[in-house]
């Protein structure tokens, strides 16, 4: 970790950071996902080979970040390993290491091959989702770019509902609207949420839509003027076609209109980021790579709180012409 990155995140982390025990807990928790990530590729890498990273988004996200890490070379040999690390003691640090555990015992090459049973990664997923140093992530996250201060915010993907409801124990919005392209999240995010599936007679409004751009067509007729934010926590891996949808995303925003977003990164966690394609994530990204991303898509810098540890962290809004 940089010095300069090192200090953004205790400056602007710290409460997560306290919550997972300090300094060193957390960092043994993160070794653990490097520890593990070098340990799928090895495996992964012995029976499928190189071309495994062409087949598999969860090949391909272990690949790129152990290769950043300078862990493996470039034909896919083991370069060196991390040492193994110590068990942390924290208890949101061992939650974060047994999840890990949890996914090995799926087999690597399993995961890797298509072999793994859907049901299976969806429990770990919902599991993670839920873990109490993912709900201290995700508090810390809110806080930090003021989700208090927005009172239309929409959400792409909202998978389970639990970003939505961690923004009402925060405040409560005039209006939250949230899509997602999965049905069965729609359903479990409504009924923690307390909310009919595609109506939208109070504060929160979750319904089901292809795309983004599809979403913000429903969101139209709901918030005619525009919302003041667009929350995405760990969801740009997941929309179809970033540019494009980020883009249909930007249209939403009314004036002064800001996009919140973290997304964890190659750079940060390997394990971790691994894990989330195989649970479904669509895309492998940098830093960079989510920048320009939101370049792209016709999004300017307001301000950048952290690169990669723990995950990219930053505020964006459209560029009027």
């Amino acid at each position: 970790m940089k010095f300069v990155e090192e200090v953004n995140v205790l400056r602007y982390y710290k409460p997560f950071i306290e919550a997972g025990g300090g300094v060193a807990q957390v960092r043994r928790a993160l070794g653990w996902s490097e520890w593990f990530a070098v340990k799928w590729w090895e495996e992964v890498f012995n029976e499928v080979g190189l071309s495994s990273i062409r087949g598999s988004v969860f090949a391909r996200a272990l690949f790129i970040s152990l290769r950043l890490r300078g862990y493996i070379r470039e034909d896919g040999h083991i370069k060196k390993r991390p040492p193994k690390p110590d068990y942390p003691t924290n208890s949101y640090a061992i939650e974060f290491v047994e999840l890990h555990e949890s996914f090995d015992r799926l087999g690597a090459v399993n995961v890797a091959t298509n072999r793994v049973d859907e049901n299976s990664i969806g429990i770990l997923y919902s599991t993670m989702l839920s873990q109490g140093w993912y709900k201290i992530l995700r508090h810390t996250f809110l806080k930090l770019v003021g989700i208090e201060n927005y009172h239309t915010i929409f959400e792409p993907v909202v998978k389970e509902g639990q970003t939505a409801m961690a923004v009402l124990e925060i405040h409560t919005p005039r209006l939250y609207l949230g899509f997602d392209y999965r049905r069965d999240n729609i359903e479990m995010a409504a009924g923690s949420l307390r909310v009919k599936p595609g109506e939208c007679s109070g504060v929160v409004c979750i319904y089901h839509a292809t795309t983004a751009c599809d979403a913000v067509k429903i969101a139209r007729r709901h918030a005619p003027n525009g919302v003041e934010a667009a929350l995405l926590l760990h969801t740009l891996y997941w929309l179809i076609d970033p540019v494009k949808e980020l883009s249909c995303i930007s249209t939403l925003l009314g004036p002064g209109g800001k996009l919140l977003i973290g997304q964890q990164v190659v750079e940060s966690t390997p394990g971790l980021v691994a894990m989330v394609t195989a649970m479904g994530a669509k895309h492998v990204l940098s830093w960079r790579g989510v920048e320009q991303i939101l370049r792209a898509a016709g999004y300017k810098l307001v301000k950048r709180y952290l690169r990669y540890t723990p995950y990219y962290i930053a505020v964006w809004e459209p560029r009027r012409f």
